[in-house]
């Protein structure tokens, strides 16, 4: 794929995210900030975070699969490869859809989703511009092959660096925390469980993974900036 389309391809994406996500967060503003929320509200976060993730994985998987000269990277070789990790891995894009349900503030629920598009369009562009590919080892054996397989079936080894599938969690995971303090130790301990999975099962290198937490860690300050912005009355400028 030429260079001038790749910008092209990148620059409609980028534009499309971050207008629908602007869309749906003006929504949501109107809708309050009551730190509770009944059923009907729960449900319209409900229509905002698919809204706003699987546009993600929808463009993910167009990148993922289109034709593209590849750079192939290599796993390091003190990574293990264990396929048993695949449940985890796959578990983690749940808690990027659904976690973020479980915030009661209006305003943090809203600051995660920006904070998640921000660390989206950081780390996007590089599938495009500088595509990766990651050699998978032979398919295994074992009570767990099957879900491997139908995992190595349907996501093809590339969109490697950066690493985008622990963004999500991390981000939704912060902005729980800071609206249920109380949840801590189990937040940490899905990462604990769920970020190393991600090499575990040879989807993406630890470096990989190590940028997407960057990203992350932007999006964070982003979307914290903007709800400090609304706690003090300056959200309507933001």
């Amino acid at each position: 794929m030429p260079l001038k389309t790749r910008i092209l391809l990148t620059t409609v994406a980028m534009a499309v995210i971050a207008v629908l996500a602007r869309v749906l967060v003006y929504r949501s503003r109107r809708a309050g900030n009551k730190s509770t929320y009944t059923a009907t509200a729960l449900l319209g976060r409900l229509v905002i975070i698919s809204a706003v993730t699987w546009p993600m994985i929808t463009f993910y998987m167009v990148i993922n699969n289109r034709p593209a000269l590849h750079t192939t990277v290599v796993m390091p070789s003190w990574v293990p490869f264990w396929p048993a990790f695949t449940l985890p891995y796959l578990a983690m894009l749940l808690v990027t859809w659904l976690l973020p349900l479980t915030i009661r503030d209006g305003g943090r629920f809203r600051a995660c989703l920006l904070a998640m598009v921000c660390a989206y369009l950081l780390v996007m562009p590089w599938w495009i511009l500088a595509p990766t590919t990651l050699a998978r080892p032979p398919l295994p054996d074992g009570w767990w092959a099957g879900l491997y397989r139908s995992l190595a079936a349907i996501d093809a080894p590339n969109n490697v660096m950066p690493c985008a599938h622990g963004s999500g969690p991390v981000i939704a995971a912060w902005f729980v925390f800071r609206d249920r303090p109380t949840w801590r130790w189990p937040l940490i301990a899905m990462l604990v469980l769920g970020l190393p999975s991600i090499a575990f099962v040879w989807q993406h290198r630890p470096i990989d993974i190590v940028l997407g937490l960057v990203a992350a860690a932007v999006g964070i300050a982003v979307g914290e900036a903007l709800n400090r912005g609304r706690q003090a009355g300056n959200y309507n400028h933001l």
